[in-house]
């Protein structure tokens, strides 16, 4: 559990005027008309929008240098962790992104379930999630996964509130 909170961590890396790559194909092909114009920020342009497989939810994703994103029809779009080598997955309707270097929640319509607070945090399961605060990572092991050190750990539920003591 410790490996997956390390991902949640791991910071965005990228750089404005990288090329947008998608992630609905096989391969990390170019996405034309799309750049990354600042960390955290994409401008996919209409045609390039018209060209990505959107899923049920009307999501696709994208990458751009090491940041992941899912982009919305609309070209609403959200920096999210990587996790896998690829965009975080959504877990009982939330992902995780990080917001001003912290931890928050994100429905399919790309929208804050609540303000992002926290240092850490796993993805939801059974309608709960650990994160925590004032943690920070480890050294990482073989695998170039690290386990989280520190701080104060806590579950919440998907409104953000603080649950009963369950771990």
């Amino acid at each position: 559990m410790a490996a997956l909170l390390s991902l949640a961590l791991l910071p965005a890396l990228a750089c404005a005027g990288e090329a947008c790559h998608r992630r609905d194909t096989q391969r990390l092909e170019v996405l034309p008309g799309c750049t990354q114009t600042a960390p955290g920020a994409l401008a996919p342009s209409a045609g390039a929008r018209a060209r990505l497989r959107f899923d049920e939810s009307g999501l696709a994703a994208l990458q751009a240098g090491s940041q992941c994103y899912y982009v919305r029809r609309d070209g609403t779009h959200l920096p999210v962790i990587t996790c896998d080598n690829g965009p975080d997955y959504f877990a009982q309707g939330l992902v995780r992104a990080r917001v001003d270097g912290r931890i928050g929640y994100y429905d399919t319509r790309l929208q804050p379930a609540f303000a992002a607070r926290f240092d850490g945090g796993l993805p939801f399961r059974n309608r709960s999630v650990e994160v925590c605060d004032g943690c920070r990572e480890g050294a990482a092991d073989a695998g170039g996964h690290t386990d989280i050190v520190g701080g104060t750990r806590l579950r919440i539920d998907r409104q953000g509130d603080a649950l009963p003591d369950s771990t």
